[in-house]
């Protein structure tokens, strides 16, 4: 009984530190968002002013702008062509599979700096201008091994008959994909929509090697300030930032459930 009580003592322990190790940072880099002086912590008093300077700062609302606009090119991009490399993956068999699916999955296994630099070196060896449509397709090629394998996790447990069935009373290919398969997948395709837009929104290593003067994105732009400057305002920034994460995650569990589509009745 006496070893039981001291393992579920050191189990609660670990739990609690790790979720205060987790959640340590942001809730401290809000706190710091309204102090009127400087970046420290404690908070030294209580001031909304560094949300209202963000107003006063055009170039990191464009750069908050081109993000957006960015990563959602970039979740519409990655998403449809994972979640068509995963459909088709799923009929194939052999070592065909295996290959591509392998090469679909590589810029997960090699640093993202490393695909940045080879990325670069192809741009400048092809005499391709760096600009919004380059750093779309090196967003896509870092992003899509998401897409690819949350789709493909969610297939193996996809009934084929469903789609046999369909076509069986006279759906075409493209009617049994669009009405029976991928309203099958939502539970995978809508996370991965949103996972692509925030790794694309929060993309710094890719971004700074491709993106040019006229797209700098939100993260750039904050590397940036930081080097000059180091106000509150950036933690004000961080923070809405933070919320709109809140967000996205409330919008994933109104739609698919973190249980899952099974979860919702």
């Amino acid at each position: 009984m006496r070893r039981s009580l001291i393992g579920t003592g050191l189990w609660t322990l670990g739990v609690l530190v790790f979720f205060a190790f987790l959640l340590a940072p942001p809730l401290i880099l809000i706190a710091v968002s309204f102090n009127p002086t400087a970046m420290v912590f404690p908070p030294q008093g209580f001031t909304l002013k560094w949300y209202a300077v963000i107003l006063e700062k055009p170039d990191f609302l464009n750069a908050a702008v081109a993000s957006t606009l960015l990563g959602t090119m970039t979740a519409l991009v990655s998403t449809g062509s994972g979640l068509l490399a995963a459909v088709g993956l799923k009929r194939c068999d052999g070592a065909l599979k295996a290959f591509v699916s392998a090469l679909l999955m590589s810029p997960l296994f090699i640093p993202a700096v490393l695909v940045a630099l080879a990325l670069f070196q192809l741009i400048f060896m092809l005499g391709i201008v760096n600009n919004v449509w380059t750093l779309l397709a090196a967003h896509v090629v870092v992003t899509m091994p998401y897409p690819v394998r949350t789709v493909m996790a969610q297939m193996e447990n996809f009934a084929p008959q469903l789609e046999e069935a369909a076509l069986s009373v006279g759906a075409t290919p493209r009617q049994a994909l669009w009405r029976v398969t991928l309203p099958l997948l939502r539970a995978s395709i809508v996370p991965s929509l949103i996972i692509t837009f925030v790794l694309s929104w929060n993309n710094y290593t890719v971004s700074i090697f491709l993106a040019d003067k006229n797209w700098a994105t939100l993260p750039l732009q904050l590397r940036a300030y930081l080097q000059y400057e180091y106000e509150p305002f950036v933690a004000a920034m961080s923070t809405i930032l933070i919320l709109a994460s809140v967000v996205l995650l409330l919008v994933v569990d109104r739609t698919i459930g973190f249980g899952g589509p099974g979860r919702r009745k």
